[in-house]
Parts: structure tokens; C-alpha cells; sequence
């Protein structure tokens, strides 16, 4: 999942790095060496979001333990990130991308999709709907029906399909993650058919409904974009069979351990960059490798020098309320905000035997 996350992140650096910014400022190189298809890495990210978030109930007590190891999770890299990128498109310009300071400030909530507010940095619009899954999930785990989660899940597919082909919700396709959710709840069934064998056949049945309900969503872009969808299920189910164990490899893990900050700093950023480098460039495509490095740097320090102590300082702070000793400083890099710890072993509760002491 690491090495997954780490991949997806490196996809959309290069989609933004050529692809978009082609089309908002112009390339002088080919379009040839365009990625036009890296923006497929969020639909990645989105089911790999459903595979660790569930996997994450384990470790969960109650519904606040839960809310506030997402915001530990998510804050820290997106506030220094989103301060950083508000402050440098102030000062050296991006034509057609700029916010403003309440702009900004209302962006500091995550939530800005919500009130129809423009983006500090247009990345960050997926972690709005990570937020609606994640409030999902919060609502089934304290009401207890995590072990429903087949059957919600069936209905939650359905509500997707008449969204997506019948007739758009108004609202609730937001609230109700009815764009993206079949990912996210693919991620889920892909965590089902790895850790419980009881429901297998079950979960292949609606895997299987999902999958092609996820390809009908992308026939109309063309063929390439349905197969990349195809091609996303197919690694996914390799990678949880273990047939892609020679992915976890050290470049790939460290992007993974690095992907939330990459993925929240490298945008706006790198588009100064190019907008300032590009005239030294001529018609070479290497045009595009300074913003990378940049951002791949800056990502690698962001985690060790902002995200990991300022999560460390809020759960030690978070035990130390809960009467508990804080927690050891770890040397360990620790994975970025899309990911969660490998487990040590499967988790012990059962989909259709749920209780409270197990979570």
C-alpha cells in the first residue's frame, strides 16, 4: 500500500507537470511527453484510502480516538502546505490561480468544497471528499454497524450508480461521496476478500458489480481511460494476493512515506518554478525536473521537520489528557497521511459478529 501510495503521488506530480500546466500556461516542449493519465493516481489514492481506513478500526476505540487521529493525520502537512503555497502565488504570481486571504483562511478548514470557495491549491480538492468518507465511516463505527458494512455498502453503490448515470442529487452527491465512492468502497471490499475469508464469495460478487460500475463512469472519456481504471483493479488484487511484493522496494517507499506532503506542496509551486525556469529550457521536457526534485525535497523535510513531531506533540498531548504516559519519540520515518502502520497480524473482528470490546 506504501509502495501504491508512493506511485499514485508520482503520478499526478507528472500529470500536473505537463498535462495541466500545458493547458493553463503552455509547454514549449512536445506533447508528446505529456502524462495525460497520471490524474488517475487520485482514483488510486481513493481506493487505497478504503483499504487503511477500515483496516484502521482495529486500533480505534471510540468515534473521538477516530476523528482525532484523521486530524492528526491530515492538519499539520495541509496547514504549513497551504500557508507556504498561499504565501508564495502572493508573491511571485500565478496568473489565473490566485485566492484570496479569506479565501485562504476558509481553505484552512478542509472544507472549502462545501461552501463552493476556490481551492489555495487545486489539489486540494480530494481531501474534501476523503473527509466525507472518513465522516461515513465515523457515523457506521459509533452506531455500530461496521459489520452491516456489505449491506451499506450495497445501497451506498446503488445511490453512486443513479448519480453517475440516471440523475445527479443535489447536495447529498457531495455529502454522500457519490462521485468517488465506488474507490473508496472497492478499497474496503479488496480489505474484506485479504482479512475474511468467511465472507469471500460474498465480497467478489460485489467487487466484481463495482469494478464494472466504475468502468461504465469512464467509457465516455475512451478505451484508454476504461482500461487504466481496469488496470488499477487488476494491480490492486495482485498487490493483496502478494504478486507485487518486489514493489516494496526502497524507492517506492520512500515516495510512499513522503506522498501527503508531495502531493499537497508540489502543485502551485512547481508552477512558479516552471514559470521562471522554462525560457532556459528551450523545447526540452527536462524543464519539468527542477519542480520535481523541489517538490520531492521539500516533501521529505516537511515530513521530518513538521509532520511527524507536530503529530507526535498532538498525540502525546491527546494520551497525556486521556491519563496515559506520551508516547516514545519513534526514529522511524513515519508514513505519510494516506497511510497507516502494516498490521502485525489480522485484526480479530468478524463481519457479521461485531462488538465493542473487539474495535
Amino acid at each position: 500500500m506504501d509502495s501504491l501510495r508512493g506511485i499514485a503521488a508520482f503520478l499526478v506530480v507528472l500529470y500536473h507537470y505537463t498535462t495541466t500546466y500545458r493547458s493553463l500556461y503552455g509547454h514549449n516542449f512536445s506533447r508528446q511527453f505529456d502524462f495525460a493519465y497520471g490524474n488517475y493516481g487520485v482514483e488510486l489514492f481513493f481506493m487505497i484510502s478504503g483499504f487503511v481506513i477500515f483496516f484502521s478500526f482495529k486500533n480505534i476505540t471510540d468515534g473521538k480516538d477516530f476523528l482525532f487521529k484523521r486530524i492528526t493525520r491530515l492538519y499539520p502537512a495541509y496547514w504549513f502546505c497551504a500557508i507556504v503555497t498561499f504565501a508564495a502565488v502572493q508573491f511571485f504570481g500565478l496568473p489565473g490561480l490566485e485566492t484570496s486571504f479569506t479565501d485562504f483562511l476558509i481553505n484552512l478548514t478542509m472544507f472549502q468544497k462545501l461552501v463552493g470557495v476556490p481551492e489555495v491549491d487545486g489539489v486540494y480538492w480530494t481531501l474534501f471528499y476523503e473527509w466525507m468518507f472518513y465522516l461515513m465511516l465515523l457515523v457506521i463505527f459509533v452506531t455500530r454497524k461496521l459489520d452491516k458494512i456489505l449491506y451499506i455498502g450495497a445501497v451506498w453503490m446503488a445511490l453512486n450508480f443513479v448519480n453517475m448515470h440516471l440523475y445527479e442529487i443535489p447536495f447529498a452527491s457531495k455529502l454522500l461521496n457519490l462521485y468517488y465512492g465506488a474507490f473508496f468502497y472497492s478499497g474496503i471490499l479488496f480489505y474484506l476478500l485479504k482479512f475474511k475469508p468467511e465472507v469471500r464469495k460474498h465480497v467478489q460478487v460485489q467487487l466484481a458489480i463495482v469494478a464494472a460500475m466504475a468502468l461504465s463512469f469512464y467509457i465516455e472519456k475512451g478505451l484508454t481511460d476504461v482500461l487504466i481504471i481496469g488496470g488499477m483493479y487488476l494491480v490492486f488484487f495482485l498487490s493483496i494476493s502478494g504478486k507485487l511484493d518486489f514493489m516494496s522496494n526502497r524507492v517506492f517507499l520512500f515516495l510512499g512515506s513522503i506522498s501527503y506532503p508531495l502531493y499537497l506542496f508540489h502543485q502551485y509551486i512547481g508552477y512558479i518554478i516552471i514559470n521562471n525556469i522554462k525560457d532556459y529550457f528551450g523545447s526540452s521536457v527536462l524543464v519539468i525536473v527542477p519542480p520535481i526534485v523541489f517538490s520531492i525535497i521539500c516533501a521529505y523535510l516537511i515530513s521530518v521537520y513538521v509532520e511527524q513531531p507536530v503529530m507526535q506533540r498532538m498525540k502525546n498531548w491527546y494520551k497525556a489528557r486521556a491519563g496515559n504516559k506520551p508516547a516514545q519519540e519513534s526514529k522511524q520515518v513515519v508514513t505519510s497521511a494516506f497511510a497507516q502502520p502494516k498490521p502485525e497480524k489480522p485484526e480479530r473482528f468478524k463481519i457479521g459478529s461485531v462488538s465493542r470490546s473487539e474495535l
